[in-house]
């Protein structure tokens, strides 16, 4: 007699962690890219649509062997002048998947699904156990706030550590740490050098700093690497965009009909299709 299958689910964050290779951890040198290409791309996003002129360091420091073979544990660390997280929304940036302010904006951003810097927290906590220690401080605390979040895989949540109010320098920002397997690869594609100085090609109104184990020393600058930005105008923002109905399937559409309870068609058609969609008509 043969036997019934067990169907299972799983949550996105218990899929991800076992398919990280599918948001850019597919192997160690790559790794290491990730983290600081998520961290600095959040930095970028918030910074711009505050409207703050972006300040971003990147501090990378080889601590000795990793858990994993051919592996360094490495400690990356991204600081950012930007507006800061409020205390309860640390959790859901750094510890939940499919959590983001860009989630079906329709506007051309870095970020849109809420994926990377969870993977990030993720992969940390992986292979060494422990999460994302997060500082942040808005303008309107009086303290800056730093906690260690990590991922509930099993339900998708982030969970908080550990949590304590402490004295910052800066008025507001934010910075996020992790302990990751990982290997620094300096030059040639996916090297760290190529994306630090690729990124202030395409963001002229950045200023960033970094120091990475390996380069030339620099004893004058405490091996700091400065890129001073070249402009003080903002990108301006893209307006965010409503579906076109040109666009929309038949399932999309029954689904929209149902949102404004019992109309005449007339009636939803000019005063909630049409109003929804009208910028596009």
């Amino acid at each position: 007699m043969a036997k019934t299958q067990t169907i299972t689910s799983a949550s996105s964050a218990e899929y991800f962690s076992k398919n990280l290779q599918q948001v850019g951890f597919s192997s160690y040198t790559k790794a290491i890219l990730t983290t600081i290409k998520e961290a600095v791309d959040n930095s970028l996003d918030a910074c711009e649509d505050a409207g703050i002129l972006p300040e971003v360091s990147v501090f990378v420091e080889k601590l000795g062997e990793g858990t994993g073979k051919n592996s360094e544990s490495i400690k990356v660390r991204v600081e950012d002048n930007g507006p800061g997280l409020e205390a309860e929304d640390v959790v859901k940036v750094f510890g939940e998947y499919l959590a983001s302010s860009k989630f079906g904006r329709g506007r051309c951003s870095r970020g849109q699904q809420g994926i990377g810097i969870s993977a990030v927290t993720t992969w940390a906590q992986l292979t060494n156990a422990r999460g994302a220690t997060v500082i942040t401080k808005t303008a309107k605390m009086r303290k800056a706030v730093q906690c260690v979040v990590e991922v509930d895989i099993k339900h998708n949540k982030g969970v908080i550590k550990s949590k304590e109010t402490i004295d910052w320098d800066r008025e507001h920002g934010l910075t996020c740490e992790f302990i990751i397997d990982a290997r620094i690869q300096l030059n040639g594609e996916g090297g760290l050098l190529a994306y630090l100085n690729g990124t202030t090609l395409v963001n002229p109104h950045l200023t960033l700093k970094y120091k990475i184990p390996g380069l030339e020393p620099r004893p004058e600058t405490d091996d700091w690497v400065t890129i001073n930005r070249v402009t003080e105008v903002l990108p301006e923002i893209p307006d965010a965009i409503e579906p076109h109905p040109h666009t929309m399937k038949l399932g999309e559409f029954i689904a929209h009909s149902h949102l404004f309870g019992r109309v005449t068609i007339s009636a939803w058609l000019k005063k909630r299709f049409f109003t929804h969609f009208g910028q596009c008509v």
